[in-house]
């Protein structure tokens, strides 16, 4: 089982990846009815000209069965470990949304992912390009650097919120909170998320904000350190070591002199988090699930870490007993609606059902620091971003809520919150319906902020960029491909490409320094 979830982690990670990549583009207004009639015409048109197809059909109600949706992938698998590479062109006969979990899955069978260089040639560099990823414009050996947060200086501009620099920061990411469970006139249930929503009213939010990651550990990759990581391999328990380094927002401001600190539900120990946070990504304080329950803060108990009403109870401790004149940097992770789900609080209204009284927890938790910083002095120095680590994941209890409302289940990839609270309320209740990732969250802080700097991010500023170029969709269902068999080598040399530098850690040079622009 834990080995088909490593599987089902890697090949779903991937195709999100892959979908920044500009080698397909979304179609969110695409019907599944249409997509599941064209899909089925084609394989029967396939099967009419004796053609064999070497993948499976995964509509909504295969992946809205999670033994289903095991056992297909697996299948799957099965079949491509039959499959030589000079078969290549038996890619082009599976259902169009499949394509890239299919070939993800071919791909790692054949486990030489990353073992040699990959130079990616101009007419691949130049998709990138276009989908606002600029690749050897500074470093051939360091491909992602470049000089600038800004593709083109044109873009830049002053109608944007602006941040003063020695702002305090504090991001928090609420454990796979889809944008969906937000929505009680969808689902009918209300009274689930009122603090939440206060904290939103007043927000700048950004309304089409989409995770480019899951699950954790790579969201906050995502988000903290605007890149993409690819590799599970090692992915279990505390043995996780992530060969590369990223460029987070966490070194840029210790750059400034802000004190960054990481306060996290979970343990410290769990896929390595620790010590990626404080030696590889610069941070000067991780205090997770062990540090919590030495303090009497929490305690452990069935699930991972602590609960969100420990957690959200030491961050306001540490604001209250922070005395440094330094600002600081801030991020929280929760735990409550991680399977199996944390529940403090039951809502009557939500009955027995799990998943919303852990959603009901982990709200009625942050309202404990929520209603500490409205009436603190931080609200008038400090910004407060609140977002996902990640979209939910497809478990039994989401699958049991939101396959009641077709059009809104969107396991793994979905809309996320991100709202915004400037010092002393700024901006609260207007909106950006820009189409953007958790990817663009750092370098759109340091646009409003007027920092520029060299970085290897493959985000952009959502007020002076973004709108330039097209968000691909993380969703796994609005995927749709044309391929030929010089695009899909193309796809391949973009894996390889990608699997090499994180092997070799070439996303920033060992020397690389912030320096602004």
């Amino acid at each position: 089982m834990k080995a088909k979830l490593v599987v089902i982690i890697l090949i779903i990670n991937c195709t999100a990846a892959l979908s920044l990549w500009g080698f397909f583009r979304a179609s969110i207004s695409l019907g599944e009815w249409r997509r599941d009639i064209k899909t089925r015409n084609n394989l029967a048109a396939q099967a009419a000209r004796g053609d064999k197809a070497a993948g499976i059909h995964l509509d909504k109600g295969i992946l809205g069965d999670r033994k289903k949706f095991e056992s297909a992938l697996e299948s799957l698998k099965e079949k491509y470990r039959k499959i030589t590479a000079a078969d290549s062109l038996v890619y082009l006969k599976i259902p169009e949304a499949e394509f890239l979990k299919s070939f993800i899955s071919y791909f790692f069978l054949l486990n030489n992912a990353g073992g040699d260089e990959v130079v990616l040639d101009d007419e691949i560099v130049n998709k990138f390009r276009n989908q606002g990823i600029l690749l050897y414009s500074m470093d051939k050996r360091y491909p992602f650097m470049k000089k600038s947060i800004y593709l083109e200086p044109r873009h830049k501009t002053r109608n944007k919120p602006e941040v003063r620099v020695g702002t305090n920061v504090i991001i928090i990411f609420f454990e796979s909170l889809s944008k969906f469970f937000l929505r009680d006139d969808v689902y009918g249930i209300k009274g689930l998320t009122p603090n939440i929503k206060d904290m939103q009213q007043h927000s700048y939010s950004f309304s089409n904000m989409y995770n480019a990651a899951f699950p954790t550990v790579k969201g906050l990759i995502a988000a903290l350190g605007s890149s993409s990581y690819l590799l599970d391999e090692n992915i279990g328990g505390t043995r996780i070591r992530i060969p590369c380094r990223f460029l987070f927002l966490s070194s840029i401001l210790k750059s400034l002199d802000y004190t960054t600190t990481h306060i996290q539900a979970g343990s410290e120990r769990f896929i390595g988090m620790k010590t990626f946070f404080t030696e590889r990504e610069g941070y000067d304080n991780f205090y997770g699930s062990e540090s919590l329950a030495l303090k009497n803060i929490g305690h452990l108990a069935e699930g991972f870490g602590v609960d969100d009403t420990a957690l959200f109870n030491y961050v306001v401790d540490w604001l209250e007993d922070y005395s440094s004149n330094k600002p600081f940097l801030l991020t929280v992770s929760t735990i409550n609606m991680h399977p199996p789900f944390k529940i403090t609080d039951r809502n009557p209204d939500a009955g027995d059902n799990d998943l919303l009284n852990s959603l009901y927890s982990t709200d009625k938790a942050f309202g404990r620091f929520w209603s500490y910083f409205k009436k603190s002095k931080l609200r008038n120095n400090t910004l407060v971003i609140v977002t996902a680590d990640h979209a939910m994941g497809n478990n039994k209890d989401y699958i049991a809520f939101a396959n009641k409302y077709r059009s809104y289940f969107k396991p793994f990839f979905d809309l996320i919150p991100c709202f915004v609270y400037f010092p002393g309320g700024a901006w609260a209740g207007k909106s950006n319906d820009t189409a953007c990732l958790n990817l663009d969250i750092v370098p759109t802080l340091l646009d409003m902020m007027n920092l520029d700097l060299p970085n290897p991010f493959i985000g952009l500023p959502i007020f002076s960029g973004r709108q330039y170029y097209e968000r691909g969709s993380g969703s796994i269902f609005d995927v749709k491909i044309d391929l030929d068999e010089k695009r899909l080598e193309g796809e391949r040399k973009v894996l390889g490409f990608y699997f090499h530098l994180y092997r070799t850690d070439r996303i920033i040079p060992p020397d690389y320094k912030v320096r602004f622009n």
